[in-house]
């Protein structure tokens, strides 16, 4: 298992390690701050891991990314899910935001659905929140179309 996956392991184990990516990825944190919090775990990963990570994290919804790098990527800890709903946060969105996927896309809220819908005029999905902040469709970046 390299550093990256190792980390992406113990996050998935540990809620305030997890807490603590959530915050810097939600807050746009350059990569050094997530390698400088890996270090701080006891992982070496490099900004280039992480880039890596991240751009196959958005690959995931393309279809370029077959299941075993999926797992290679995260560790096999993507679909994983948790309770996020806050009405104070959620009530401001009206389209997929970081709180409803998480750091590199790897912990869904429990409201989070998503469902390709792509026919022969394209590809596009149907983004729905369960508690009602919004149901679209959009292309596979979550933008609405």
């Amino acid at each position: 298992m390299n550093q990256m996956q190792a980390l992406l392991e113990k996050a998935r184990n540990d809620k305030e390690l997890m807490a603590k990516l959530n915050a810097l990825g939600a807050g746009g944190a350059e990569p050094n701050k997530i390698v400088a919090l890996a270090a701080e775990h006891g992982f070496t990963i490099t900004e280039e891991d992480y880039r890596k990570a991240a751009g196959q994290a958005g690959a995931r919804k393309t279809g370029e990314l077959k299941e075993e790098d999926l797992e290679a990527a995260a560790g096999g800890i993507f679909g994983q899910t948790e309770n996020r709903y806050n009405p104070d946060v959620c009530g401001k969105y009206t389209k997929v935001a970081y709180e409803c996927v998480g750091f590199l896309n790897l912990t869904w809220c429990d409201h989070y659905r998503e469902k390709n819908t792509s026919d022969s005029s394209g590809v596009s999905y149907q983004y729905t929140c369960a508690m009602g902040r919004y149901d679209y469709t959009g292309n596979i970046y979550a933008k609405p179309v």
